[in-house]
């Protein structure tokens, strides 16, 4: 098992990657290629974005997208934000969940972060066993979302 970040080159694999294993039918379609390229080198080339990939014979089997938000407080320190967590289907309860929690954690630690967060959309007792078990406190802050279209 390898935890690491998405090379460039390792897009297509991520995006169907993403097909396969992270939408469901509420969301919205893959934008078109050259907006997609776009994005993908804005995150490429920034030390704030990244997007961590758990690979077990160079077959991706978890991802997550991060975030790491400078800030003005806590002297200076910076925060982590963790979205897009998503596991192999095939592979779901074998560790490689978990593997992408603590690289994306570990990952958040050494650029210096006082904390790092996530959301989920997913409200059961498998995902609550599954962030603790991640080393996550559900009941220390609570999440307000407004959403557009």
């Amino acid at each position: 098992m390898e935890a690491r970040e998405i090379k460039k080159a390792e897009l297509d694999q991520l995006l169907e990657f993403y097909l396969l294993h992270l939408y469901d039918v509420k969301d919205e379609p893959i934008a078109e290629k050259k907006v997609v390229d776009e994005i993908w080198n804005t995150i490429q080339s920034s030390d704030n974005f990244a997007v961590l990939g758990v690979f077990d014979n160079n077959i991706l089997m978890a991802s997550c997208s991060i975030t790491i938000a400078p800030n003005l407080t806590r002297g200076c320190r910076p925060y982590a934000l963790i979205e897009n967590i998503a596991t192999h289907r095939k592979y779901r309860r074998q560790g490689y969940g978990r593997a992408i929690m603590s690289h994306a954690t570990e990952y958040a630690r050494k650029r210096g972060c006082y904390k790092v967060m996530f959301m989920t959309g997913h409200l059961n007792k498998k995902v609550d066993d599954f962030s603790e078990a991640s080393g996550f406190n559900g009941k220390e802050k609570k999440a307000y979302i407004k959403r557009w279209g």
